[in-house]
């Protein structure tokens, strides 16, 4: 469903205040941000969430992780910090690294030149 959203625009992507970016190559989803949007998007997902004592989002994160289509850094931790840079400030936030970025755009037409991973407390 979340390719689908970004495939039909319903989902920007490399925007300021977009939950998807682009960045060395692959797709990186903010947290809890485009869980929070997957849960107003479908609510029928609380139904089958309902018996879980956590809030939906933090269920569909943890159903997207058991999916594996994410990479792992080398502490084992799966969230990422990327810096995002505007021409004001920069912000921290904090998401998901695909393992394939194929799995949500066919093609990445380019990397979002305002995100920079953070690699051992700096940014590559």
């Amino acid at each position: 469903m979340l390719k689908e959203a970004i495939l039909m625009q319903k989902l920007i992507i490399n925007e300021p205040q977009a939950q998807i970016h682009t960045v060395d190559d692959t797709i990186f989803i903010v947290t809890p941000g485009i869980f929070m949007r997957y849960v107003m998007e479908f609510p029928q997902v609380q139904l089958v969430a309902k018996t879980e004592k956590t809030p939906v989002w933090r269920y569909m994160q943890k159903a997207f992780e058991k999916l594996r289509y994410h990479k792992r850094k080398d502490d084992s931790y799966s969230i990422w910090t990327c810096a995002l840079e505007g021409p004001k400030s920069t912000k921290k936030v904090h998401g998901y690294l695909f393992n394939d970025p194929t799995i949500l755009i066919p093609d990445i037409v380019y990397n979002n030149p305002y995100l920079k991973i953070f690699l051992n407390n700096q940014t590559s």
